[in-house]
């Protein structure tokens, strides 16, 4: 703590000694609630500094894991890769998850320096998976598993604001670029939010992997979440 630091907690506990000796207690409360405001504020300020900090020293992670078509970043090398200098700079991370219309919405909490920011992923209901021969490959235990894991990975991702390698040079063609623009079309024609999150539910498993086509679609459908409440 430094000098400029002590003085403003002396002077600010000689205010609060002067308002209590006063008996104003509706001024007592304003003077708390601006004290907490101001404590709030500075704990704000001192997360975003350390956080561009922390970001400075973050690396590229690569795509190390094959899908159908598709390589990706799982969620425990990301966690290998950044846990180390999250720690270090005094953050700590957590998840909620609960129940939504149509699916599971996935919350990270970032905390740190006596502040925090969170951010969420809305996953859809996925169906189980069967192979051609009528197979299970994925019983609904698993595929709620794996809905977790969509939502720590992009939560992760977007909270952290983290580096995949090759990012800019992922292969998506031109054909699937249009689809995109179709998918963003076909959801902002629904009505309601029920038609929304019908759509959103047969939008999202035609893009799972592809990192881009879920943030800019998640976008879409958050803001029209809003204008349709």
């Amino acid at each position: 703590m430094n000098d400029i630091e002590v003085i403003s907690e002396d002077k600010n506990d000689h205010l609060m000694l002067k308002v209590v000796e006063s008996g104003n207690i509706e001024a007592l409360e304003r003077f708390i609630q601006l004290r907490e405001r101001e404590t709030s504020r500075q704990a704000s300020l001192l997360f975003d500094e350390h956080f561009s900090i922390m970001q400075a020293e973050f690396g590229a992670v690569a795509r190390s894991k094959k899908a159908y078509g598709y390589n990706y970043a799982p969620l425990e090398a990301l966690q290998r890769s950044y846990n180390p200098v999250i720690f270090k700079h005094g953050f700590s991370y957590s998840w909620d998850e609960e129940a939504i219309e149509g699916g599971k919405r996935c919350t990270m909490k970032i905390s740190g320096h006596g502040s925090s920011r969170s951010n969420s992923f809305d996953i859809p209901q996925l169906d189980p998976v069967v192979s051609r021969e009528g197979k299970v490959k994925q019983n609904a235990v698993q595929v709620a598993g794996a809905m977790s894991t969509y939502g720590r990975r992009y939560s992760f991702i977007s909270g952290f604001g983290v580096i995949i390698d090759d990012e800019d040079h992922d292969a998506v063609t031109q054909e699937e670029a249009t689809d995109v623009s179709e998918r963003v079309q076909k959801l902002k024609a629904c009505k309601d939010l029920k038609e929304l999150m019908a759509a959103w539910t047969e939008i999202y498993p035609t893009v799972t992997g592809d990192a881009r086509a879920i943030g800019i679609l998640s976008a879409v459908k958050d803001q029209l979440k809003g204008e349709l409440k």
